[in-house]
This record gives structure tokens, C-alpha cells and sequence, in this order.
């Protein structure tokens, strides 16, 4: 009843602006089950029981054109791993100044990936949801400014996006509520189209700062130890963080091929930089697509205390061993096999069904499958 009563005044308060200009709703959502083939294994929020709440959602966007160029935008989303409490996901005004360039300022969708425009739309894509490893930044909204320009260069269609802005939503960090800052978040993405062709890249950075207490405890340990330099690398506050993303799509009128490579470097910080990528081959034939995605994720840390000798003190020792303990934990060296069918039974419908092999290169206690079906749509 308490997320029932938020939707309606969500949606009374859209409603009201009726009195100024005409409101298009629209909206989407994925009903998801899945469970993992083995009772002992866990994998991507899944375990031995079937389970319907984790990647289901329902969202509903409401988007007025308030004439001479100028329209606002607002998506609410709940989600079934939240318990179904409703958030803004977007919430911008858009500015028309010419055919081919558009203006946004608001909260809006970060363009860090090649489906960022439609990350939960799952009827827009191939999978249930995109590849974990390469779609695994800790945000993707902001709050700021950008903008789109659409052009043609040659004969292709091309797409230039900049934002800048910054992010403090809380997030689950190592276990722990924390309330981050990125700030000075600014990047842009370029994509190109021709036929049956489509290339991708963006960039972009941020000065992070995550007041993370057991982080903090052991930095502080440093500092007191009379190693400031190793304080200041376990330390994270206004740390860069650059991303990089480069994507491609090959599609023919019955084969497809789509892959993506992201590169997350963090720097005076101890969390470990990130490389994933995949590549997804897919076969279309009737109202049908079997498609087969292949992906690699790594992450990796130097060691942080390499300068600081063992043997000093007990105090440095169990602060070394603290430190080390923490980055090892972040290591990971993983890679997984999706085969997948999704059937088109309806217009603004689908049913989709996933297998991921998942294998562990570091522990192969951590080595799972996970089966998972969805029905998905759009209204």
C-alpha cells in the first residue's frame, strides 16, 4: 500500500500539469525468475530458490512538449530487489536550439554504454539484461547538464553527447550504506552508423571521494604510522576515476554481432581498476533470436604498501596485512558463456530465455550456473 500511495501522487502531480501542456506516458517492464543449477552456488543475486523479485521492474515515463523547443522528460522506476519503492530515474528539461542539437538539464542517463539510453528497457535489446561485468559502474544517472548533436558526416550518422555533472546518490560499498561524491563528472561519447554498422567510444572522469569507515580506519592508521604517502593511496577522497568504452554492432537481416570493451582506471585509491569486454553473436529466424555472448572481466590492484618492508613493527605489519587483504579481495578474474532465445510473440511483447555458465579463474568455488526467463514489455 505505501508504494502504491507514491505512484499515485507521482502520477497526480503529472497529471496536473495537464492544465499547460498535452502528457505522453509511456512505459516498460521485466518480469524476471531465476535460480541457480546447483543448491551450493550464488550468482548475479540468485540461489538454489526460484526467485521473481531480483531483476523485475516496472517504470513509467511521462514527457510533455511545452512548445518553442522546450519539453521535460521525468521516469519513475521500481525495482523488485529495492522491495518495489519507487524512484526518479530521470527528471530533465530539454531544449531544442536547432534540429540537430538538443540541450538537457536535470537528473538524466550517463552515456557510459552502448544501450545507456534504454539500460532498463529490456525489450530494446538482445539479453534480459546486459553483460554484468561491462554494466557494472555503481551509478549511471547524474545530475548536471549535456547535450546531443546529430549529424551526418559523410555517409554516416553521427551522434556527439557531453555531460557534465555530478552523482551522491548512497550505495553499497564493501558491505557497508555510504554516501559517495562525483563530482567534476565530465565525459563525452561519440557514435557513428552506417547500413549495417555501428562504431562507439566515450570517455570520462570524475573526482571520487567514498567515506567508507573501514577504508578511513585503516588510512588513518597510516597517517598515524608516519606513512602518509600510503595513507593517502588507501585513502579515497577527490581520487580520479577515468572510464573508457568502446562498442560495435554488426547487423545483417539475420545475423548479428555486438560487442563492447570498458576500461575503469582508479588512481590513489584502494579500489581495483577494472577490464571487461564481450561479444555476442545472435541468429535471427522467424519471430525468434538465439544468440550466444562470450565476456571476460578482470580486476587488479598494485600492491599499495609494496614500499613498506615486513618485520617493522606488529602495528605496520597488521596494517599491511589489512591493506593487502582488502585489494586481494577486489582481484577477480572471471569469464561466462550466455546462450539465450528470445521470442518476439507480440508486438510490444517478448518472452526471453537465458543459460550463464559462470567460471572463476581465481576460486573454483565460485564457479555457478544460472538459468533465468523473462517476460518483457513495452506500453
Amino acid at each position: 500500500m505505501k508504494h502504491t500511495c507514491k505512484a499515485l501522487i507521482v502520477t497526480s502531480a503529472l497529471f496536473a500539469g495537464n492544465l499547460h501542456a498535452e502528457i505522453v506516458f509511456n512505459g516498460f517492464s521485466s518480469i524476471v525468475g531465476g535460480v541457480t543449477t546447483s543448491s551450493k552456488d550464488e550468482l548475479y543475486g540468485y540461489d538454489d530458490s526460484f526467485d521473481f523479485k531480483n531483476d523485475s521492474l516496472f517504470a513509467l515515463q511521462a514527457s510533455a512538449d511545452l512548445t518553442d523547443g522546450i519539453g521535460v522528460t521525468a521516469q519513475i522506476i521500481s525495482r523488485g530487489k529495492n522491495d518495489w519503492d519507487v524512484d526518479f530515474e530521470w527528471a530533465y528539461i530539454s531544449y531544442d536550439a536547432t534540429d540537430d542539437l538538443r540541450f538537457l538539464v536535470g537528473r538524466q542517463r550517463a552515456p557510459f554504454y552502448m544501450y545507456s539510453d534504454f539500460l532498463d528497457v529490456s525489450y530494446a535489446y538482445t539479453w534480459i539484461t546486459p553483460p554484468a561485468g561491462v554494466y557494472d559502474l555503481i551509478f549511471d544517472t547524474f545530475d548536471g547538464v549535456g547535450a546531443i548533436y546529430s549529424t551526418s558526416l559523410g555517409e554516416f550518422d553521427s551522434t556527439f553527447q557531453v555531460m557534465y555533472g555530478r552523482n551522491t546518490d548512497k550505495l553499497d560499498v564493501f558491505g557497508e550504506t555510504v554516501s559517495p561524491d562525483f563530482k567534476d563528472l565530465l565525459g563525452g561519447s561519440f557514435t557513428l552508423t552506417r547500413d549495417w554498422l555501428t562504431l562507439r567510444a566515450g570517455i570520462f572522469q570524475a573526482d571520487t571521494t567514498i567515506p567508507h569507515s573501514g577504508i578511513n580506519e585503516i588510512a588513518y592508521g597510516w597517517q598515524q604510522a608516519g606513512f602518509t604517502d600510503v595513507a593517502s593511496d588507501v585513502l579515497i577522497e577527490e581520487d580520479k576515476a577515468l572510464f573508457v568504452e568502446l562498442g560495435f554492432q554488426l547487423d545483417f537481416e539475420n545475423f548479428l554481432i555486438v560487442g563492447e570493451y570498458t576500461e575503469l582506471t582508479l588512481d590513489d585509491m584502494a579500489i581495483a581498476d577494472e577490464e571487461s569486454y564481450y561479444v555476442m553473436a545472435g541468429w535471427r529466424f522467424s519471430n525468434m533470436l538465439l544468440h550466444v555472448t562470450y565476456g571476460v572481466d578482470e580486476n587488479s590492484k598494485n600492491d599499495l604498501t609494496a614500499g613498506v618492508p615486513w618485520g617493522l613493527d606488529p602495528g605496520i605489519d597488521f596494517l599491511k596485512a589489512s591493506t593487502q587483504g582488502l585489494v586481494n579481495q577486489q582481484k577477480a578474474d572471471e569469464s561466462y558463456i550466455t546462450l539465450g532465445l528470445r521470442w518476439n510473440f507480440h508486438e510490444s511483447a517478448a518472452l526471453k530465455f537465458e543459460y550463464t555458465d559462470f567460471s572463476d579463474d581465481l576460486n573454483s568455488l565460485h564457479d555457478a550456473g544460472v538459468f533465468r526467463t523473462a517476460l518483457v514489455t513495452v506500453f
